[in-house]
């Protein structure tokens, strides 16, 4: 079955989304993408500063977009966003979780009542004495860090509904059926941060994160230039250009490019050197600062494998985007976080980093408004039913105002067929008498919903409410006589109400039983709880302080 699913990069400089449609075994259609430029300051290191800042932002994005849906599947990165390897020993997934907190706090450098953490078993190995371990790739990330991102999401109208590393995402980015599957490293260079991992077949088996990026050579052309940093960052855009450059700039640029150019080859380095790994069999750059001059060629030169600009927009297919080349071919290094993160499967590297409570309000929410629309539905009901009724009176009301102007009609002009008059007379008492045991026992329905609104407590929810009236107690047996007498009750109805806990029950048994027109408010099944809280059912019975006033109308005599 196809799923769309929205993935949101939140990058130092700019928000970037795409919408995938994902079907088993066919390549990812890429339906929508959109991009918004950030002020600076407003993201740092990964974090949110300026939430207003980003909210507006991502307001601009969807409506700029067209995106056809508001959940969104999000991404964190910066040096509060790690990853640690632990090796355990095999378990069944249900208690991997459990183990790896306990461990936890040996390998997560933040408090672990501030850090969200998932995990994800990377490969099965052996101990010195041949014992079976799992090496398991633990997920860590700063609440402050999360906090914020959830906060500017949901203020801007998304509904975020998975939290993932960018990491894993760049994972998965290049993995699809049919892609290679010797271990391939991927290099992430933007604004802020460079991301160094390795995957193989969409297994994440190495992450680092390096604190150089765009931004950092923009901050040197600016200082060798002695000019402002949107000065710099277009100086250095153009140094990538054909032609006669600036040679200042150039060495700016250049000596930053030599040190994080260092860094990125001993990271992959390290990472062939570790025991029982793979190493990779080429070098993919993307990023939007992957395209700073002299980077690529500096990278390539330090390493015995080949270095390539990645293509991430090859593994979509585009045919329902209106894209040009030109276009596809400047967004091309800029999409590879967020078209991992819409892109799943059951061999990738996906972590969930979503706080419980955050999951816990997001269930409420969909919980408020199933009880809205069934509350809405239960109006509609009870107004087209008294409705109804209320048609039904008027329609007798009006037969009997007409038959009275008939009687009189007949008395004014004194027409000598009396038997006649009598016969109409009668006809409006028998009538009378018909419409007089329709509303002996009718309830007025609007005094029994003002008692559940006036006694019902506040922390109660009712639902499925059904409501019936009584008939009226007949006649003597033989009598035939017309019944006049009211029964104790008019109605009955039953509910189902839903509680926090057991105590609240006791509280809405209570509160209900100083209703004067309900009785006999009892549960009437069992109770069923849950971690979202307590619902049973409730019977009750209508007492005459519902009783509807409108028999008075028809006990007026004849005239």
């Amino acid at each position: 079955m196809a799923q769309r699913i929205v993935g949101l990069d939140i990058g130092t400089s700019a928000l970037r989304a795409v919408e995938l449609v994902t079907d088993n075994g066919s390549k990812p259609s890429l339906e929508a993408y959109a991009q918004v430029g950030l002020p600076p300051g407003a993201i740092v290191d990964g974090e949110v500063r300026d939430a207003a800042q980003v909210s507006a932002a991502l307001r601009r994005l969807w409506r700029e977009g067209g995106f056809k849906t508001t959940q969104v599947h999000l991404g964190v990165a910066g040096l509060r966003a790690i990853t640690r390897e632990m090796e355990l020993p095999p378990l069944p997934p249900e208690e991997l979780h459990a183990a790896v907190s306990l461990q936890a706090e040996d390998v997560v450098p933040f408090p672990l009542d501030r850090t969200s953490i998932a995990s994800s078993v990377i490969s099965r190995t052996v101990d010195g004495e041949g014992m079976p371990l799992i090496r398991v790739l633990v997920a860590a990330a700063h609440r402050d860090l999360i906090d914020g991102v959830v906060a500017a999401v949901e203020d801007a109208g998304l509904e975020p509904v998975a939290i993932d590393l960018d990491t894993a995402a760049l994972s998965r980015a290049f993995t699809l059926p049919g892609s290679p599957t010797e271990p391939e490293a991927v290099v992430s260079v933007g604004a802020g941060l460079t991301m160094v991992i390795v995957h193989h077949g969409g297994m994440l088996q190495f992450v680092r994160t390096i604190d150089l990026g765009g931004d950092t050579f923009t901050r040197a052309v600016s200082g060798a230039l002695d000019i402002p940093f949107i000065d710099a960052e277009a100086t250095k855009r153009r140094l990538a250009v054909p032609g006669q450059q600036d040679p200042t700039a150039l060495a700016a640029v250049g000596h930053v490019v030599d040190e994080l150019v260092a860094e990125i080859q001993n990271s992959i380095r390290y990472y062939s050197a570790l025991p029982g790994r793979t190493p990779p069999a080429r070098v993919l750059i993307t990023g939007g600062a992957s395209r700073t001059v002299g980077l690529v060629g500096k990278v390539q030169q330090g390493l015995d494998l080949p270095v390539l600009e990645a293509s991430p927009l090859s593994f979509v297919d585009m045919s329902r985007l209106d894209i040009s080349a030109d276009d596809s071919h400047e967004i091309n290094p800029t999409v590879a976080v967020p078209l991992g993160l819409a892109l799943n499967g059951p061999t990738r590297t996906r972590f969930d980093l979503m706080p419980k409570e955050v999951i816990a309000k997001r269930a409420e929410r969909s919980l408020r408004k199933v009880l809205i629309l069934v509350a809405v539905a239960v109006v509609v009901i009870l107004g087209a039913l008294s409705a109804w009724r209320v048609l039904a009176v008027r329609s007798a009301e009006r037969q009997v105002a007409t038959l009275q102007s008939t009687v009189r009609t007949i008395t004014a002009v004194q027409i000598p067929k009396y038997d006649k008059a009598v016969r109409l007379g009668n006809e409006v008492a028998s009538l009378q008498g018909q419409l007089k045991p329709l509303v002996a026992n009718e309830v007025d329905w609007l005094v029994v919903l003002n008692q559940f609104g006036q006694y019902l407590p506040t922390s109660a929810v009712l639902s499925d409410l059904n409501l019936s009236a009584l008939k009226p107690e007949g006649p003597a047996q033989g009598t035939g006589t017309t019944p006049t007498t009211l029964s104790k009750d008019l109605g009955i109805g039953t509910s189902t109400v839903a509680t926090k806990n057991l105590t609240e029950v006791t509280q809405f048994g209570l509160a209900m039983a100083k209703s004067p027109a309900l009785s006999t408010v009892a549960l009437s099944g069992s109770v069923s709880s849950s971690t979202t809280g307590v619902r049973f059912p409730v019977s009750f019975a209508i007492t005459a302080t519902a009783h509807s006033q409108r028999a008075k109308l028809f006990e007026e005599p004849l005239p």
